[in-house]
């Protein structure tokens, strides 16, 4: 027959568990960094590629939609509104976009003063003739046409989105 339990010892030594702990936080860190960027690179298949010109890559998924909601798509995948700062990067939108497309320029702070969304003001440009012109007075996004000239228009018009990455 068994005797009665005896009194309980001491707590034992856990043993050493940092090295553990810290591969552990370093997988999960890289974890998450791998979601995210698997995240964007899901996202950024949806859009079919686009078109390299100097150190840029245009892309789009051909959907048309309102300035702002273009403006997050392209900040949500890493990216901005298209804005070309030359003939080929015009060139490059243009073959890309294959219709009107907004282009990441407006004079939404101060009328006729157009601005890139990155900041700082216009070093290239290619308007229609007798663009802008404010039709309406509430053209204040620029939409680059299948021609590859500039016109302005209602941020509110649906166009289709082109983002810019860094190639």
């Amino acid at each position: 027959m068994p005797g009665s339990p005896g009194p309980k010892g001491q707590k034992g030594d856990h043993g050493d568990n940092r090295a553990i702990e810290v591969k552990l936080a370093n997988m999960e860190a890289e974890i998450r960094i791998l979601k995210s960027k698997l995240e964007i690179t899901n996202k950024l298949h949806a859009f079919s590629m686009g078109k390299k010109s100097g150190k840029k890559l245009f892309v789009t998924n051909h959907e048309k939609m309102t300035f702002s909601k273009v403006k997050a798509l392209c900040t949500e995948l890493q990216g901005t509104v298209a804005i070309p700062r030359n003939a080929e990067e015009n060139k490059a939108i243009q073959e890309v976009a294959k219709g009107t497309a907004f282009l990441g320029i407006t004079d939404e702070v101060t009328e006729g003063q157009f601005m890139y969304v990155t900041g700082g003001r216009l070093t290239y440009s290619n308007w229609k003739k007798n663009e802008p012109n404010d039709y309406g007075s509430g053209e204040d996004c620029v939409t680059i046409l299948d021609n590859g000239l500039w016109n302005d228009g209602s941020c509110q018009s649906l166009h289709v989105a082109v983002c810019e990455f860094p190639a």
